[in-house]
């Protein structure tokens, strides 16, 4: 709307000459500026801000009263040419400004190009004001002539086409970044999927820390009592549950299925078997609503303490893996904490929990 708008002006003030000096300078120069004001009211619904049009209008309409009622205006190249610079300025810096702001919750690429650019633009057209003052132009035939006018009035048609590509770039970037995000995101439950966890998880695993296998325990059973909309119900109450205990930092993801992922970075063996547990006995507190029933679950979770600088990624998977199957395999609904010191395999299937290498296995308390 802002461009066509303002598109509309910038024709009107093509045709001087051609039509009436009220549409040309009077409504050409009203339509640019409300062109512009709502350039600034799509940047605010472009971050999900409230659309004003109060400010847009009555810019636009404080033009037309000085070109209609003061006396002379109309008449007066440089009176025009200061008060068009004020208002464009105001639109423009506000521009700027809600540009910038949106960089706190979606920092994309061009916003501070664009941010700068624009209080560029801002400057040059407030620029205009001084040479009218002290240096003023004149009409001959309809056209401003001065010395300063054509070159300013230039330079600001350049950054204007700049801004321009701007804006366009900037929904670019949103639109790559929704792409990216979509790709990086398990659809049922919002967080990361396993191709993306993994990602993160390369990223951070030098750094050390736990590694967290979880599954909800017998979730067919969930499946064939309440149906698939059940299981997805208890797939999400899972997920929102586990996200109350998270911290800044901890990556967590869906590993597929009913099995979910974290990493903690730098949590060692005592403060990671207190997350483990506190999480445990969190999910077996929760209920999730599904239509007019409750449905209630418990967790098997393996866990793998990461040293320092380690770099061996499919040693810790596995040994994580293979303590989410002693906690399974044990009685599931509780917690195994894989020790290196004792062995680095698990155990096969059917092998008695007491031979595995591990070094807790911590089950419910009454």
């Amino acid at each position: 709307m802002g461009f066509g708008v303002g598109a509309t002006g910038v024709l009107l003030l093509g045709l001087r000459g051609l039509l009436a000096d009220l549409w040309t300078i009077g409504a050409g120069n009203a339509l640019v500026f409300i062109g512009v004001g709502y350039l600034w009211q799509g940047f605010r619904a472009f971050d999900g801000r409230t659309v004003h049009h109060f400010p847009v209008l009555g810019l636009a309409t404080i033009w037309m009263v000085a070109y209609l009622a003061i006396p002379g205006f109309a008449q007066d190249v440089n009176a025009r040419i200061i008060l068009s610079s004020l208002i464009l300025a105001f639109e423009l810096s506000m521009m700027a400004l809600t540009i910038w702001r949106g960089n706190e919750t979606e920092p994309l690429p061009t916003r501070p190009v664009l941010t700068v650019m624009l209080l560029i633009y801002c400057a040059m057209t407030l620029g205009r004001i001084p040479p009218s003052i002290f240096f003023p132009a004149h009409e001959v035939n309809g056209v401003t002539v001065s010395l300063w006018f054509g070159p300013l009035t230039f330079m600001l048609h350049i950054i204007s086409l700049l801004c321009g590509f701007g804006i366009f770039s900037l929904s670019r970037e949103r639109l790559l970044l929704e792409y990216k995000r979509a790709s990086e995101t398990d659809m049922l439950t919002g967080i990361l999927n396993r191709r993306a966890f993994m990602e993160r998880l390369n990223g951070a695993f030098g750094q050390g820390g736990l590694l967290v296998l979880a599954d909800i325990d017998y979730f067919k059973r969930i499946n064939d009592t309440f149906g698939h909309g059940g299981g997805d119900a208890a797939l999400v109450g899972f997920v929102r549950t586990v996200e109350t205990q998270l911290s800044d930092g901890i990556i967590f993801g869906r590993f597929g299925g009913e099995e979910f992922a974290l990493f903690v970075p730098g949590n060692g063996n005592q403060t990671g078997f207190d997350f483990c547990e506190n999480l445990r006995k969190t999910v077996e507190l929760s209920h999730y609503k599904w239509r007019d029933k409750t449905i209630q679950t418990t967790v098997s979770i393996g866990a793998h303490c990461v040293p320092p600088d380690s770099n061996n990624l499919e040693n810790a998977l596995v040994a994580v893996d293979s303590a989410l199957y002693a906690a399974k395999h044990s009685g599931r609904n509780r917690v195994v904490l894989f020790d290196e010191r004792l062995g680095a395999g698990g155990a096969e299937a059917g092998e008695p929990a007491e031979t595995m290498a591990f070094g807790a296995i911590l089950s419910p308390q009454a």
